[in-house]
């Protein structure tokens, strides 16, 4: 019987490791070294007539992982583990146990769901772990209505095929046969395209593919609300010989954000990384620098709040000097009325009403970006930098300045002081002064990490660094809500971004609230507990979470309610329209961007995902809609369609391009994934690879900072900030980073 017992348990895991290949393949190729390295132990037996077991086992080579025998009434403690089957029978046999089959924390959740075990809140009112959920449920009471058979078909099913098997073990399941080539093959069309119908209007006023000689006198106008990614990217590539573009901005410039980080300590030059608007398309009919403040979406007209300007005779009404950001939303309401149906602005010429202006469009492109989410949290509204603009980044660089030169003052240095007292409250003051908190663990908190650690090891090198003094005072701590940073990028990566930052020395606190911010503290608290701790800083950088501009919830308020999207952003639909009230103002206005609510329906996912609020995803949208507007499509119809022309114009050199690829209709904007890059320190990166949602290779380290650097140098917006910012790269190796404070 017993023989007949083990055999029966032989032929289960041959189902579960053999069944498939990709079973097979990946027990063949699993971790070898770890396995035979590992010490496995019993957390429970499971109360069946099949003799299986699940198990933990510790991932950590140098500390001693204790395990407990789950029986009723104990409790049990953990770390780091992994979870997993294996075969009790066999373990007796041959006392091997590195056959196992591993479940990543992901497949755990997933095995608690398909068996539906639920567990009570704790007494604190937490909601409980997978892993406390399960180890409840493998007390002998719970256990006794969940049979052998039930755990069996369950767990076969999830690898019963290749998409469950890879979502079991946390891997993307996609593969090579799954890049989408014929999506590829339109963005190299559209590419050649794009290269022609950008420069309509630029030589000699004439139009190439429209084969006319002067612009439209019926252009359409658009207004084109921003000058970040998507802005940038739609007035890139628009034919100002067909469209009539007018940008609104509180800024007249375009920033390459995922270097705002270098420029906040003199890695490159701010000035390196932005290009003027009018530079970007110099044939742009006007760029006004103001506010959007109103809208009357039926009647097409934009209200516009003109930016206070100032010069040093005064010579302009206001002294913009003064304000502490330019983006900051000055105070208009009080002076503007809007009629009842909202379609009209109200002037007090009283109250510099003048300052408001109003503009007719034909199609809108709302591309106004997010604002920094710090309100969220008590006083870091009032005591958080942000690094979402150039000039975030050129204050954040003068506050670390003035941070250094606080603590190098006579009055924090020990031999200022007899007593020994003084001393030890000078030494904490003047640590205080330098220690630099950043909130938020996704790239921007990151990369500002590795950055400021660069900059410090540099600045306090011995023997000639200029703050060598402040070599044992200088530090870095990084608060992520979090437990992984990178939530974006693949598992190997995050534990490298954790791995490099700690390396260098940075206080990482994981699972970590904020909860207040004061002019030189900041409270903490673990997540789900009353813990709190204070921690006495100089400066607290914001690099977690956006909200919507104010204009975004004007707008909003225009519309249906069914252009609401989650977290204040508005829904559009496969061409970036958002719904209106009227079919006659259906298609005038465009979204893009972060303000964008875009869902997309991908092979293996079982609903649909909203777009990530990137950079990567906001230039594609500003690209596909340059496209559209340059073709001529109805807006209007669904989907837009290539309106009827006259014969002249019928075989005119676009449109016989259009329809020999088969565009009469215009096609739904569809997102290719490049991968994602993060700057780590010490000359490290993170690159993550992909081509769609089809991954290609993740790599770190030293070659993958040469990609880093290779591909943020190839994405530059021209070729003037490519030569610059090569020149700082080069003039920061050879001489260091600049501290002078201007």
């Amino acid at each position: 019987m017993m023989k007949k017992a083990r055999n029966n348990n032989r032929r289960v895991v041959r189902r579960l490791f053999f069944s498939s290949a990709v079973g097979s393949f990946a027990y063949i190729c699993s971790d070898s070294s770890c396995a035979l390295a590992l010490q496995t132990s019993a957390l429970a037996t499971l109360r069946t007539n099949k003799n299986y077991r699940l198990f933990v086992t510790n991932y950590s080579h140098e500390e001693e992982q204790q395990y407990y025998q789950i029986a009723e009434g104990e409790k049990e403690t953990y770390s780091e583990h992994q979870y997993g089957w294996d075969d009790w029978d066999s373990y007796w046999e041959k006392n091997d146990d590195t056959s196992w089959f591993p479940m990543t924390d992901a497949a755990l959740e997933e095995f608690v769901k398909s068996r539906h075990l639920i567990m009570d809140e704790g007494a604190n009112g937490a909601t409980p772990t997978s892993t406390e959920i399960l180890l409840e449920s493998l007390k002998p009471e719970p256990i006794d209505a969940v049979t052998s058979q039930d755990i069996e078909e369950q767990f076969l099913r999830m690898v019963s095929n290749e998409v469950e098997y890879k979502k079991l073990l946390g891997q993307s399941p996609y593969a090579l046969t799954d890049i989408k080539f014929p999506v590829i093959l339109q963005r190299v069309l559209d590419t050649i395209e794009d290269s022609s119908q950008k420069n309509n209007g630029k030589f000699k006023g004439q139009s190439k593919l429209q084969g006319r000689e002067r612009p439209r006198e019926d252009r359409k106008t658009v207004v084109v609300l921003g000058t970040g990614w998507a802005s940038h990217a739609f007035v890139k590539l628009a034919s100002t010989y067909d469209l009539r573009i007018v940008v609104v901005s509180p800024v007249n410039h375009f920033v390459f954000t995922p270097m705002l980080a270098s420029a906040a300590v003199g890695t490159v030059e701010y000035r390196s990384v932005t290009e003027a608007i009018r530079v970007t398309n110099p044939y742009i009919d006007n760029f006004v620098e103001g506010r959007a403040i109103g809208i009357d979406v039926e009647g097409k007209k934009l209200q516009v709040h003109l930016t206070s300007l100032g010069t040093v005779t005064g010579s302009f009404k206001g002294v913009a000097s003064e304000a502490p950001c330019r983006l900051e939303p000055e105070t208009v309401q009080s002076y503007l009325e809007f009629s009842e149906d909202g379609s009209m602005v109200q002037r007090d010429q009283s109250k510099g009403a003048s300052d408001v202006i109003e503009l007719s469009y034909d199609y809108l492109l709302c591309a106004v970006g997010t604002a920094s989410r710090s309100s969220i949290v008590k006083g870091a509204k009032e005591h958080c930098f942000n690094l979402k603009t150039s000039q975030d980044s050129k204050r954040l660089r003068t506050a670390i300045g003035e941070a250094l030169e606080y603590a190098s003052r006579p009055d924090v240095q020990e031999f200022y002081y007899t007593s020994e007292e003084m001393q030890r409250k000078a030494t904490a003051e003047r640590k205080r002064r330098v220690k630099i908190a950043v909130v938020g663990g996704g790239p921007t908190g990151v990369e500002l990490s590795g950055e400021l650690k660069d900059f410090f090891a540099q600045i306090c090198a011995y023997p000639d660094g200029a703050y060598q003094h402040l070599r044992d005072d200088i530090s870095v701590v990084l608060i992520h809500g979090g437990s992984e940073l990178l939530p974006a990028m693949d598992q190997e990566l995050r534990a490298r971004a954790l791995d490099a930052l700690r390396a260098q020395g940075v206080d990482v606190r994981l699972n970590t609230r904020l909860k207040e911010v004061g002019r030189d503290f900041i409270t903490i608290g673990g997540k789900g507990s009353d813990f709190e701790e204070t921690i006495p800083v100089g400066l607290t950088v914001w690099a977690a979470g956006n909200a919507p501009v104010p204009f975004v919830k004007e707008l909003l308020s225009k519309l249906p309610p069914s252009a609401a999207g989650s977290a204040g952003r508005i829904n559009v639909d496969k061409w970036l329209r958002c719904p209106t009230y009227s079919e006659s103002s259906f298609g005038s206005i465009l979204v893009l961007g972060d303000v964008a609510c875009f869902e997309a329906q991908e092979k293996f996912d079982e609903t649909p995902q909203q777009l990530p609020q990137t950079a990567q995803v906001a230039g594609q949208q500003g690209a596909f809609a340059a496209r559209m507007l340059n073709r001529g499509y109805d807006m209007q119809a669904t989907p837009p369609r290539l309106p009827e022309l006259s014969e002249s114009e019928a075989f005119s050199l676009l449109r016989t391009w259009l329809v020999a690829r088969g565009l009469e209709e215009a096609p739904g904007f569809e997102f290719l994934s490049l991968g994602l890059l993060a700057y780590v320190g010490q000359e490290e990166a993170l690159n993550q690879v992909a081509l769609g949602n089809v991954p290609i290779f993740n790599y770190s380290g030293k070659i993958a900072f040469l990609l880093w650097r290779t591909v943020y140098l190839a994405k530059q917006a021209s070729s003037r900030n490519q030569a610059l910012l090569t020149f700082d790269w080069v003039r920061t190796k050879s001489f260091g980073r600049d501290i002078t404070r201007l």
